[in-house]
């Protein structure tokens, strides 16, 4: 079998599922995996242009593969439109990181406020009306898309029939974010005194961070010591609570700033021993199931994608319980990493790719 991944915007955890699942399909006996990217900026004008950049390298491509691979921001309609004749019978596998219908855009952006979000929003129901096969990476997620699609496909006046939400129920299914397999984690070590919380995700809006200041109000209004690793990847506009966060809480920072090395990350995450998250939007979580690989313990918002693969211990629904089960692992901490470690170690790569050679098989009579 011989697969091509195409990631049109390629930076972040699009480039960690790209280069992740490449490396570990092509390590299967009888596969061989090729990526083609392009860079991840300009994200509207690669849902729009990326199809037709593809489109334009398969011409000049001497070798063809048996299936293509793709994400949600690239249209996979276009894509297949402008593909010549030999390309067009390949199947096209469509993974969904996010989606433009159920995504919080910022208030901020001018598309927002004209309306013309509703253009990429339609991007991905048609993207997904050509494609071949279709996977989500989580169960909440494919639940959520649908149910905003047929929303979505309600509104528009007539002629309706050639975007059917119920064929492309049909024609998907979910298979998660793969993550790497920690070389070395100790479970065993001890709780830092006081307790250290991380923050390891994007510094954006919708990753929550002004529920995340809120929750260390509340351990701080409560009498409860912590210390903090604020990492994660900054981009050009930075929310101002995280200044805010740095101003009030500069006495229990260890570190602030992206971690520039992966040594210097993992470094990170074992001197961790808390991630408490309560995103806008989580479609899965890889920076989550990644400090949970290395024992860090998860307090989460029982909301979004956690409740669909997180166990219920890790769980809050109010900022009671997220104090009470803060209490609870403190006191038993060896568990709590034990079992953070194990609940991860589902989305280990080499699992995911096995999944997603299964799942290429089955649905396209290819026999392992």
């Amino acid at each position: 079998m011989n697969v091509l991944i195409l990631n049109p915007y390629h930076t972040g955890s699009h480039a960690h599922w790209a280069e992740g699942l490449q490396q570990h399909l092509s390590q299967i006996d009888g596969i061989t995996a090729e990526l083609w990217t392009l860079p991840g900026r300009n994200w509207k004008w690669r849902m729009h242009g990326a199809g037709g950049e593809f489109a334009h390298r398969t011409a000049a491509s001497k070798a063809m593969p048996d299936i293509i691979i793709t994400t949600d921001m690239l249209d996979v309609a276009s894509f297949k439109g402008l593909l010549t004749a030999p390309w067009r019978p390949i199947p096209v596998v469509q993974y969904f990181h996010e989606n433009q219908l159920s995504f919080p855009w910022s208030p901020g952006d001018t598309e927002k406020a004209r309306g013309l979000n509703h253009t990429y929003e339609f991007i991905n129901i048609q993207s997904c009306t050509a494609a071949d096969w279709i996977w989500f990476n989580s169960s909440y997620h494919k639940k959520i898309f649908i149910e905003e699609a047929t929303s979505f496909m309600k509104r528009m006046p007539d002629y309706k029939d050639g975007y059917s939400i119920q064929a492309i129920t049909k024609k998907s299914s979910v298979l998660p974010v793969g993550i790497n397999t920690p070389e070395f984690t100790n479970l065993k070590r001890p709780l830092s005194t006081p307790p250290t919380i991380l923050w390891n995700h994007r510094w954006a809006y919708d990753k929550g961070p002004e529920k995340f200041f809120e929750s260390l109000n509340k351990l701080g209004h409560g009498g409860h010591e912590f210390q903090l690793i604020m990492c994660g990847r900054k981009y050009e506009v930075v929310p101002t609570v995280f200044q805010t966060i740095l101003d009030q809480f500069s006495n229990r920072i260890l570190h602030y700033g992206y971690a520039t090395t992966r040594e210097k990350y993992i470094q990170l995450l074992h001197a961790s021993d808390f991630i408490i998250h309560d995103p806008l939007q989580e479609y899965f979580g890889v920076s989550v199931a990644e400090a949970m690989s290395f024992g860090v313990i998860p307090l989460l918002n029982a909301d979004q994608a956690y409740p669909s693969w997180v166990p219920e211990g890790f769980l809050y629904r109010d900022s009671g319980e997220m104090l009470s089960k803060w209490d609870h692992w403190k006191s038993r901490f060896s568990e709590g990493r034990e079992l953070a470690n194990a609940t991860a170690s589902d989305f280990f790569w080499p699992n995911i790719a096995q999944s997603a050679y299964r799942e290429l098989c089955q649905h396209f009579e290819i026999t392992p």
